[in-house]
């Protein structure tokens, strides 16, 4: 019965089942109608705190959620740590970050993109990569355990100024190093929507672009525009992942991470959201998940502030409503997780 429920990481804690709970329920719990855990309160010698599920049912395969730029500061870890099973680790003050994420009881999402890659130069391949990373592996070893995903760079193909071809053979050296030394740790690369039509698009002779990166397991696609929640372009990438199996043998064990767009902004790049559109967002992307058995993790973008060229963007950190439906979406998932 308890196979599928985690200890929150409350200290004296105890799980208390209820006969409405979470055998009572069939179906999945829409995200609409999520509700999050009840804490009584036994009062003795010393005071006891209670976590009753309050009966969400949440797909075994979801696994998985977290905030980009949750951890670009170390003080970020601990204001998501309550709702989220991972932190995305930026590698400034590492050291001190791994030791948060692990004291709170989060997994990390690692970005090595300092490592692999000179932003100076375009996000060129730097040429002493190879050195770069024994020291981070150093660092990264004694937390392997709570290592989630490896990732070498944000939007690649997007990002660096290497033509297709030198982009996709080294993330693919990068990927052999990360299943060399890592080998339980996702590998993960988020691709953006132009990215995901226009290079592993139609048009290749095959249906399938020779673009796609092979030594990874964890795909995501991120767009921000519009109304809607973006579940039709990674339902796009996956047909392009579905083309390369087909017809190479490879990506055989690929999942999906979804991104809807968590934040507020007046940038004219994305369009003005309200707090009720960010909301059915939130709750439009946890239903896609529920829905899509190969999409393992939700990871929306941002948590804090993020600086962009037409504006600042505002994530949950600054809107209680939004934060208040991704809380609600983090416990579900992460009461049910190891």
């Amino acid at each position: 019965m308890w196979k599928n429920i985690k200890k929150l990481p409350l200290v004296g804690c105890l799980l208390f089942a209820l006969p409405g709970g979470v055998l009572a329920q069939e179906e999945m719990t829409e995200a609409a109608d999520l509700k999050e855990p009840e804490i009584l309160i036994l009062h003795g010698e010393v005071a006891t705190p209670i976590i009753i599920p309050p009966g969400n049912v949440v797909p075994d395969h979801i696994e998985a959620f977290g905030f980009y730029h949750s951890g670009k500061h170390v003080d970020y870890i601990s204001e998501v740590a309550p709702f989220s099973t991972f932190i995305n680790l930026h590698w400034s003050n590492v050291d001190e970050k791994l030791a948060e994420a692990k004291r709170h009881g989060v997994k990390v999402w690692v970005e090595l993109a300092p490592i692999f890659f000179d932003s100076q130069s375009g996000f060129r391949k730097r040429e002493d990569y190879l050195e770069q990373w024994e020291v981070a592996k150093e660092k990264l070893k004694p937390y392997e355990d709570i290592i989630y995903a490896l990732d070498p760079l944000d939007e690649p193909y997007n990002r660096s100024e290497m033509d297709l071809d030198q982009v996709k053979e080294y993330l693919d050296e990068i990927g052999l190093i990360f299943i060399q030394d890592f080998p339980k740790a996702k590998r993960a690369i988020t691709f953006t929507e132009n990215t995901v039509e226009k290079i592993f698009g139609y048009g290749n002779l095959f249906g399938y672009s020779e673009h796609v990166p092979l030594n990874y397991n964890l795909f995501g696609v991120d767009k921000y525009k519009g109304v809607n929640f973006q579940g039709g372009m990674t339902d796009l990438l996956r047909e392009n992942v579905d083309n390369v199996r087909e017809h190479t043998g490879a990506l055989q064990d690929v999942k999906y991470y979804i991104i809807p767009r968590a934040f507020m902004t007046d940038n004219t790049t994305y369009g003005y959201l309200t707090e009720e559109q960010l909301i059915t967002r939130a709750q439009q992307a946890y239903d896609h998940a529920v829905r899509k058995e190969d999409v393992i993790a939700i990871y929306p973008f941002a948590w804090p502030e993020v600086y962009a060229s037409k504006g600042t963007l505002y994530g949950p950190r600054y809107v209680p409503e939004v934060e208040e439906q991704y809380r609600k979406i983090g416990k579900a998932i992460k009461l049910f997780r190891d």
